[in-house]
């Protein structure tokens, strides 16, 4: 049975909750996934959200910030829109660096990025990333050095990957260590197939609202 076949998604029963691996080498962070293992790979939970799944998500973490690998598999050409990314190829990642869950409106520790696989134009140019406010927040974050995040993306015949690196200090209140809990939910549009979800789901509050967003443990460090 299908997510689709629920009155509502099942994702609405319960919170999401993933151990980030810890990994001892960084990746390269060139949008080429091949240094990634599938002990990476987080839980396919699409369907549980009420929707297609065709993006795969991987998170690792060690002493040098938290990264995070997409896979997207698509049969059309990437299409993006700077202006509404929504409505073209887009990634929403939200991410609570304290993951309190006390309270259903943001804190300074909440962020709203947006990731474009490329920028917008006649020509294929690098990925882009910038900051959204959220609705109603209590307090607003301090915007993100973006000057010390890494991205990049690579576009293929049969989709695209995008890869990100996080410091520690390019997100407020992120100090990364074994046992470390952070709120983070992601939204991937696809111009064609509509939104695939993880860590919440599209009948929540997700854009204001913290406490709907799932789980990421930091796992145990080894090696």
């Amino acid at each position: 049975m299908s997510g689709q076949d629920y009155e509502f998604p099942p994702a609405a029963l319960f919170t999401t909750i993933a151990v980030c691996p810890w990994r001892r080498l960084s990746p390269r962070v060139d949008g080429k996934l091949g240094d990634w293992s599938d002990e990476q790979l987080m839980p396919r939970l699409g369907e549980l959200a009420g929707g297609e799944q065709f993006a795969r998500l991987s998170l690792a973490w060690n002493q040098h910030g938290l990264y995070v690998a997409l896979d997207v598999t698509k049969g059309e050409p990437v299409v993006v829109n700077r202006q509404h990314p929504g409505t073209g190829d887009a990634v929403e990642l939200f991410i609570d660096t304290r993951a309190a869950g006390t309270s259903h409106r943001a804190t300074q520790f909440c962020y709203h990025l947006i990731i474009l696989p490329t920028t917008p134009g006649a020509g294929h140019g690098g990925p882009m990333i910038w900051q959204r406010p959220i609705r109603r927040a209590l307090q607003e974050s301090p915007p993100p050095d973006f000057a010390a995040i890494r991205l990049a993306s690579d576009l293929r015949d049969d989709g695209y990957a995008v890869e990100l690196a996080l410091p520690p200090d390019s997100l407020h209140g992120y100090e990364p260590a074994e046992g470390l809990r952070m709120g983070m939910a992601m939204v991937v549009h696809d111009i064609q197939r509509g939104a695939q979800f993880w860590g919440t789901c599209r009948d929540f509050p997700y854009q204001r609202d913290p406490s709907t967003w799932g789980l990421v443990e930091h796992g145990a460090a080894s090696g």
